[in-house]
């Protein structure tokens, strides 16, 4: 089932509540822009929005209906449908554009020997979800440079710590994003964006619920839809004002870099979907989650 992102006059009613999950990154971040924005709000949704460590707990708590809605990597939502979750995705999220420079990249510490991802064969790399996006991402960009992804050994490890581990040696690289990056300056360097081994323009996050709930609520889910896609595009067109957000959210001084999605595109969901794939992340049958965007 589709869900179009199409303006639309609210009647004044009592607002709808649901409860969704996101992470404490910034491609996760239009979830906090439309909180703190007013774009839920404006389109008579009641939010509650719960911080939560990755995308696999959001998952969870999506499934087992603690969220009516949650954020997490097109790779994850491939997963489960592979093994026969019902998730359903609402809206494109976050949008890897190589034309623009990147939030996201792997990492050594600055005084690290590597200086190429085809030198990590055999090392160990820190990811923050084990058979996640990250670790995707870091194979593929390892193999295309000519090395041998099956020889890595990744670690699921917390964002907030990964420089430390890089700089105490416990670790060989690390996939990293904002604001980790940014919080550790120049203590670290990078070898490489991942992402771009994936494809130059992907959207890798996605808002997402299950088949019943969609079902159930058609109008609710619209009308959180349009928020999301208005709140990405509000905090790509005023990056002062998002970063107060992201300041006040993550506890983080950025400036946002971030690029978002503002509709459906099957085009530009497909390429991480495959990848998954074709990398024996997911099962085949994980693309039927392609069939259900119109």
């Amino acid at each position: 089932m589709a869900i179009a992102a199409t303006a639309g006059r609210l009647d004044a009613q009592t607002p709808d509540a649901l409860k969704i999950g996101v992470g404490l990154i910034e491609s996760h971040a239009e979830g906090y822009y439309a909180l703190d924005g007013g774009f839920f709000a404006k389109r008579g949704l009641l939010v509650e929005v719960q911080s939560l460590r990755n995308g696999s707990t959001i998952a969870a708590a999506v499934a087992s209906g603690d969220l009516q809605a949650g954020c997490s990597t097109v790779l994850q939502l491939v997963q489960a449908r592979g093994r026969g979750v019902p998730f359903v995705i609402l809206a494109a999220g976050s949008l890897h554009d190589s034309r623009f420079a990147g939030t996201a990249g792997l990492m050594v510490a600055a005084s690290s020997h590597i200086s190429a991802p085809k030198e990590l064969d055999g090392k160990v790399i820190a990811t923050s979800t084990l058979n996640g996006l990250d670790q995707l991402e870091t194979a593929a960009l390892i193999d295309k440079d000519g090395g041998d992804s099956s020889t890595l050994k990744f670690i699921e490890l917390s964002p907030r710590l990964m420089a430390d581990a890089l700089e105490g040696g416990r670790v060989d690289a690390a996939s990293m994003e904002e604001p980790e990056l940014s919080a550790a300056g120049a203590a670290i360097r990078s070898v490489g964006d991942g992402m771009n081994a994936i494809s130059k323009r992907f959207v890798s996050t996605v808002y997402f619920t299950t088949a019943d709930w969609l079902a159930a609520n058609p109008g609710i889910a619209r009308r959180f839809s349009e928020a999301i896609f208005a709140a990405g595009a509000w905090a790509m067109a005023n990056p002062e004002s998002a970063a107060a957000i992201l300041q006040k959210r993550l506890g983080v001084s950025i400036r946002p870099s971030q690029h978002f999605a503002t509709r459906n595109d099957r085009n530009e969901i497909a390429p991480l979907a495959h990848a998954a794939v074709q990398y024996k992340y997911a099962a085949p049958s994980g693309l039927d989650i392609l069939r259900d965007l119109r």
